[in-house]
């Protein structure tokens, strides 16, 4: 299990021709089906338009140390990103709020969303370490809301 957090701000290399293309500025997942749809590249060069779209399909690896792309396209991709899914609130089933989004588990292949870390303020992080919230007990979430069954995390 990854957190998408450290994807971002990976350096993006291209396989075919060794060049660096810029580094991961967002990741994008369709929230229906709760996989990843791609990455927003922020490039190095001035001269190009400064973000690209990279489909899913064109990553070849997200290793530890940087993302390997071949033969990518920019097609344009859609889906909830990253950067605008932290922060958001977390309810209970009961309408009390649990925290907010802390980050965004993904599967080891960077394929599948898991879940999401949950934050209840600093000085609790701190005390108690911060929660997971997993797709099976979500019961169901909008672009700024996620709400989880009843009055407990897993």
């Amino acid at each position: 299990m990854r957190r998408m957090r450290d994807i971002v701000r990976l350096p993006v290399i291209d396989l075919n021709s060794g060049e660096r293309l810029g580094w991961v500025k967002d990741i994008l997942y369709n929230e229906k089906d709760n996989t990843v749809s791609g990455v927003i590249v922020e490039k190095d060069s001035l001269l190009t338009h400064p973000l690209e779209d990279m489909s899913r399909d064109d990553i070849v690896s997200f290793g530890k140390d940087s993302l390997a792309v071949k033969n990518p396209e920019g097609k344009k991709i859609s889906g909830a990103s990253w950067s605008q899914k932290v922060g958001n609130k977390v309810f209970n089933g009961e309408g009390d709020i649990k925290g907010t989004i802390g980050d965004i588990y993904v599967d080891n292949t960077v394929q599948k969303v898991l879940g999401y870390e949950i934050s209840d303020g600093l000085f609790a992080d701190l005390m108690k370490g911060r929660e997971a919230v997993f797709e099976e007990n979500i019961l169901c979430e909008s672009q700024d809301v996620v709400v989880i069954e009843g009055g407990s995390l897993s």
